[in-house]
């Protein structure tokens, strides 16, 4: 399995049009969204996602298993569905980011593709330092107690 990896910078023009890296768009190829892209907001980091019909599809299959009408259903299906925006590559391999997209993640001339496996972000570049120099000033607290094997040493 193709998986989304490094990070790559690119330019927006005005009309909101911004190449796909090519390793990005290889992995695509790889999967059943060779030309679509799924884009959804993460409010958290202020962000915008990608994902494939793959990744979708096993979000559904999660989701499928819980009670019709709980909250947490609800919220998912919400999340991945109703608020996803599908968007097509043209054959340059360019896609046009939604206004109300760019204006979320504050994005202008350059954005910040970062692969995460699954799936990818789009970020403002500056925006990324910020939250990657926070991660990484957390990152002791926050992962190295989950990966320590027991006796205490790290694997």
């Amino acid at each position: 399995m193709r998986r989304f990896t490094s990070q790559h910078t690119n330019k927006i023009d005005r009309k909101g049009r911004v190449s796909v890296p090519a390793s990005f768009r290889a992995v695509l190829e790889a999967t059943d969204s060779a030309s679509t892209i799924f884009l959804k907001r993460n409010k958290p980091e202020r962000s915008i996602d990608g994902l494939t019909e793959s990744f979708l599809a096993e979000i559904e299959a999660r989701i499928d298993p819980m009670p019709i009408g709980s909250e947490e259903r609800e919220w998912l299906e919400h999340t991945y569905f109703a608020d996803v925006v599908p968007v097509r590559l043209d054959p340059e391999g360019r896609m046009i980011l939604p206004d109300d997209l760019r204006a979320f993640a504050g994005l202008s001339e350059q954005i910040l593709f970062v692969g995460l496996g699954q799936r990818f972000q789009i970020w403002n570049p500056d925006a990324y330092k910020a939250h990657r120099d926070k991660r990484d000033q957390d990152a002791p607290q926050i992962v190295l107690p989950r990966i320590q094997q027991p006796g205490g040493a790290a694997p």
